[in-house]
């Protein structure tokens, strides 16, 4: 792969990226009511929940990476405050020593699933909530999608001497 595919895999990856954080919480904002905020927020009281709320999340899908961007949709979203973000980021980094013991399961191949999933409610829903619904879903997919192909851009970087020579300079 060549520093032209690798430059642009990024690019496009981290396109597709911001796209689906950016669908995700506007979904979020619109689909949001107050049963939601409450839950959130009874969940993050505590700022010892918080830390076990995003221990748990990020163990469950396996990336503190996905756990935070999804945190940051929230508080855009107005979902959450700052301080409970604080918190479930602080528990998706603990939750990523522990997942070092589990099983790796490769998020970054359930995107496309979610893509599929959130496409048909979002196309054909008849209701605003069901779109919406279908529009979180995409949304989701598009960050772990994004996620995969940025990953698969930076993986020709481990067998390139330049690259190489370069960080150990």
């Amino acid at each position: 792969m060549q520093a032209f595919e690798i430059i642009y895999s990024v690019l496009g990856g981290l396109g597709v990226f911001f796209y689906g954080m950016k669908s995700m919480s506007e979904a979020l904002q619109s689909v949001a009511g107050d049963m939601i905020k409450n839950i959130i927020n009874t969940l993050t009281k505590k700022r010892i929940y918080a830390v076990m709320v995003g221990t748990f999340v990020t163990m469950l899908v396996q990336s503190s990476s996905v756990t935070t961007v999804m945190v940051v949709g929230f508080v855009n979203a107005g979902l959450m405050n700052l301080t409970q973000a604080i918190g479930i980021i602080f528990g998706a980094n603990i939750g990523t020593t522990i997942t070092g013991w589990i099983i790796s399961i490769k998020i970054g191949k359930y995107g496309l699933l979610f893509i599929g999933l959130g496409i048909f409610p979002m196309l054909f829903g008849k209701k605003n909530n069901i779109r919406q619904i279908g529009r979180v879903l995409f949304g989701v997919g598009m960050i772990f999608f994004g996620l995969k192909i940025m990953g698969g851009a930076f993986k020709p970087l481990r067998s390139m001497p330049e690259f190489l020579e370069a960080i150990s300079y």
